[in-house]
């Protein structure tokens, strides 16, 4: 006859623990989220009707001319004493949301209206969107090619609005501002309103500060600041890198166009570098073209990163004249990072929540 082994039985108890153990914990939280809404919901009655005060006016859901006593306002505190201790100490929580919920029942008739606690808080959060929207941060969608490779068409950034000034809501023709308190600096990207119409946005990089003199030849800028006499050239190095793009342009309702062979370059003003890009075979200017042009007092002149596919500061025309001028005013805040980006084939995930420079 064989013998059994003697093989050790599971201890059922571990799951009962672990099981009893996770109900008490969704239970506590349970108890904590009711706690902290009907607390919530009392010290807003103490501080809206306590100690006999009648408020300013009654909303047409509240009894006319309801107050709370002393007495009731003490015992109401008191219980909220008791909830807090109880949160500070880990205690357990039944006994204490039980009174809470009981003295809520009692003051119902004080209660705010659920559907105006809705409404209110909707109304609140799209206050705070609205205000951040309009002098903090705003997004914007890159519709071309102008700014390749820093930035790509269908990234998403987000436009500091406060960097500059502070610009008044919904001025378009002309913008106005509260007041500035800086100017851009060279090399930064910036988001403007385009001078001539004053109807869209335009992302480029600044050049050209108010006073400057810009010259661009053979692929290389040359700045002359206010009051200097010579021209310096900003420093730049190819790199010996495949290059090619695809591009696009939206407002123009074009496909992507096949990739463009290119020449990169790295570029600096001095605190920074950043990347440019020349296409291989270029189009070619009409005769005559300018190739240095005067900032005016109050102006900036920007130049996109794809310098041969670009319309900025060196084509702007008005009256038949060149026009290099970005009004200071005009400027709409400095773009600091893509927080999403859609190409041909789909969502660039490499490039989400990195910075721009």
């Amino acid at each position: 006859m064989s013998k059994k082994k003697n093989t050790p039985k599971r201890n059922s108890n571990y799951h009962r623990k672990d099981s009893a153990s996770t109900d008490s914990w969704w239970q506590r939280r349970k108890l904590k989220k009711k706690g902290v809404e009907t607390a919530s919901e009392l010290r807003h009655m103490i501080r809206r009707f306590g100690y006999n005060r009648e408020p300013l006016f009654y909303w047409p859901w509240e009894e006319k001319g309801a107050t709370l006593s002393d007495h009731d306002t003490e015992r109401i505190s008191l219980h909220l004493k008791s909830w807090k201790e109880a949160i500070r100490k880990k205690e357990k929580l039944d006994s204490v949301v039980e009174h809470l919920v009981g003295i809520e029942k009692e003051f119902s008739y004080l209660k705010r209206n659920v559907t105006f606690t809705y409404i209110r808080s909707f109304l609140i959060a799209t206050s705070v969107a609205l205000f951040l929207r309009a002098f903090v941060f705003e997004p914007f969608r890159i519709p071309s090619g102008s700014m390749i490779p820093t930035l790509q068409v269908g990234d998403y950034i987000y436009v500091n609005k406060f960097v500059y000034g502070l610009r008044i809501p919904f001025t378009q023709n002309p913008p106005k501002h509260f007041t500035k308190w800086s100017l851009p600096r060279r090399g930064d990207i910036v988001v403007f309103i385009e001078p001539i119409k004053n109807s869209e946005d335009w992302i480029k990089r600044v050049v050209g500060l108010p006073g400057d003199t810009i010259r661009f030849h053979n692929r290389t800028i040359f700045i002359k600041s206010k009051g200097e006499k010579e021209f310096t050239p900003v420093k730049r190095t190819k790199l010996e890198e495949k290059c090619s793009y695809m591009d696009r342009n939206e407002k123009l309702g074009e496909d992507w166009h096949e990739g463009k062979p290119c020449d990169l370059y790295e570029e600096s003003f001095g605190y920074e570098t950043h990347r440019v890009i020349y296409d291989k075979f270029p189009r070619p200017l009409p005769q005559n073209w300018p190739d240095t042009w005067k900032v005016p007092e109050n102006c900036v002149f920007v130049m996109g990163d794809n310098r041969d596919n670009s319309e900025d500061s060196r084509f702007l025309m008005k009256d038949g004249k060149p026009h290099p001028c970005i009004p200071v005013d005009n400027l709409k805040g400095k773009a600091e990072f893509i927080w999403l980006s859609r190409g041909p084939e789909g969502i660039r995930w490499n490039r989400l929540f990195t910075g721009i420079k």
